[in-house]
């Protein structure tokens, strides 16, 4: 049976805990908190990874591992040996190197960052960066990371808050406004969208739902006061409609209807600008959409960044409004 890349992992991970000279004769369940890092594992799973580095021979590690009754641990009866003589093929290494350089774009975000130093564990395990020497994976493959990290020494504190559901006392300050407000809210979810990461509840004094960007909060005090979450409250439904991260309750769900150019057809394809996207005619000529979502200004951003290639069909009134920024655009570059 082929060995899985998370075995691969643990192998090396098993083989640091028996070269440590900190902490020698690691005991089966120190072996078995090491390589959590990786996910949940059984004291079965430890026990065939031992026995896979001393017996495997597609491996070919024919590790000296012995166990000392005395210390109750594991250790090498060879005092050099050591498993990182034998690097990981090349197809597993490029694939632990992707997924290693997708989790560093999330660096200094709270949840994540707290696991900052296991990360580097396991990139010192897996030997990236001796085996790849100058040819590192970052310099042909570029991941989008957001410039701006403001609010995300926030989303701790907020998700403690989500799950014992208490209150939090919010200071914010929105892009339009000059002065910092305080709010008792409700923290229900977390949402990201495009690198920013928001936060939506209710406020106490209102009794509404709102929407707070947490790069635009100034301050977060942890209350010990318990509410009870709204039982009708569904994120999924709540969002169904919206384009974006906008929902205004004031507006109904309308039908939106888009005409674009046809070699804009595979774009609009491959990635749907919504989930109630329906497609009205694709013809050699022109690809027709139609969307339900509630008009908010992403959906206005998104369609003027398309510029000439599209077309609002419906409703009558959202085509006025493109037009008049449009008209508004012109003017300003006579």
């Amino acid at each position: 049976m082929p060995i899985s890349k998370n075995s691969h992992i643990r192998f090396r991970i098993i083989d640091k805990c028996l070269r440590d000279k900190q902490k020698p004769f690691p005991s089966k369940e120190e072996l078995i908190d090491a390589c959590s890092v990786i996910g949940e594992l059984s004291s079965r799973t430890i026990d065939r990874d031992l026995y896979s580095m001393q017996h495997d021979e597609e491996l070919g590690y024919f590790a000296p591992i012995s166990f000392d009754r005395k210390r109750k641990g594991y250790f090498y009866t060879d005092a050099y040996y050591s498993i990182n003589k034998f690097p990981l093929r090349e197809n597993d290494l490029y694939a632990l190197e992707f997924v290693f350089s997708l989790l560093k774009q999330f660096e200094g975000i709270g949840p994540v960052e707290q696991y900052k130093e296991t990360l580097n564990k396991i990139e010192e395990l897996i030997n990236i960066r001796s085996v790849f020497g100058e040819d590192k994976f970052e310099n042909f493959v570029e991941v989008e990371k957001s410039l701006s990290a403001g609010g995300n020494q926030f989303l701790n504190d907020l998700m403690l808050a989500i799950k014992e559901k208490n209150i939090v006392n919010l200071y914010y300050k929105s892009f339009s406004s000059d002065t910092e407000k305080q709010y008792e809210f409700l923290p229900y979810v977390l949402k990201e969208y495009r690198n920013r990461w928001y936060v939506i509840g209710k406020n106490k004094a209102t009794e509404s739902i709102v929407t707070f960007g947490l790069e635009r909060i100034n301050k977060i005090i942890l209350t010990e006061v318990y509410f009870k979450k709204d039982a009708d409250f569904s994120a999924k439904e709540y969002f169904k409609y919206s384009f974006g991260i906008s929902v205004n309750n004031k507006f109904k769900p309308e039908k939106i209807v888009l005409k674009f150019d046809a070699n804009q057809a595979p774009f609009i394809k491959s990635q749907p600008w919504h989930q109630s996207q329906k497609i009205i005619s694709d013809t050699k000529k022109e690809y027709t959409i139609e969307l339900t979502v509630i008009p908010s200004y992403e959906l206005k951003a998104q369609i003027l960044s398309y510029g000439a290639t599209v077309e609002i069909l419906k409703p009558s009134y959202l085509r006025n409004e493109i037009i008049e920024t449009y008209s508004n655009s012109i003017k300003k570059y006579q």
